[in-house]
């Protein structure tokens, strides 16, 4: 079994810092995992019931099938607020025929307070650049339920643009929901950022 974390990749700006994931973080995290609110807008079943070694798994299988680069989301004075992953894109429907260097974001904030705040943007922002200007991104992606607003606010804040809608994807008190499929290409960052 590997170990966490799996790369020395620090990213910061004015708000948030970006540092490795480490084994030491699966307390943090199991915490944010009991949340119902947080699980809520995470995880695509209803009422998830995840153990320790699920968790664990999850974490450890992401880096191990699509080379995610995993990080803890810090605030600047160092409060631990959620984690976000960097990974090789790892939806069937989003594949293109290679060279296609494709990524794909995912975000939890699990610290409820910080919702609405900006954290999530800034950390999807320094993720951007860093796919782009260091990892020479194609394009990056993600995938967000339909019901879950702020998080489309979010990412179509930081330039993304829906791709495709995928019906029936997710269920939530008995009524079924589409996954929403975003993502911005490398000329799109470029054209948005200038000379960076």
């Amino acid at each position: 079994m590997i170990r966490l974390p799996t790369h020395d990749i620090h990213l910061a700006d004015d708000l948030v810092r970006l540092r490795p994931f480490a084994d030491a973080d699966f307390d943090t995290v199991a915490r944010w995992f009991t949340d119902p609110e947080v699980m809520y807008y995470s995880e695509g079943v209803e009422n998830p019931n995840y153990t320790r070694a699920d968790i664990e798994g999850i974490y450890r299988g992401a880096v191990e099938r699509w080379q995610a680069l995993l990080f803890i989301i810090d605030t600047t004075d160092g409060k631990a607020i959620g984690e976000t992953w960097l990974e090789r894109l790892n939806l069937e429907r989003a594949r293109k025929e290679p060279p296609d260097n494709a990524w794909r974001i995912d975000i939890m904030i699990g610290e409820r307070q910080y919702w609405g705040r900006g954290y999530g943007r800034h950390a999807v922002r320094l993720l951007l650049r860093h796919a782009f200007e260091t990892l020479a991104a194609d394009r990056v992606g993600t995938a967000v339920f339909e019901f879950n607003e702020r998080s489309l606010r979010m990412f179509r804040a930081c330039g993304m643009r829906t791709v495709r809608r995928v019906p029936d994807q997710v269920t939530r008190d008995g009524q079924a929901f589409a996954d929403i499929d975003l993502e911005i290409t490398c000329e799109e960052w470029i054209a948005g950022h200038g000379d960076g």
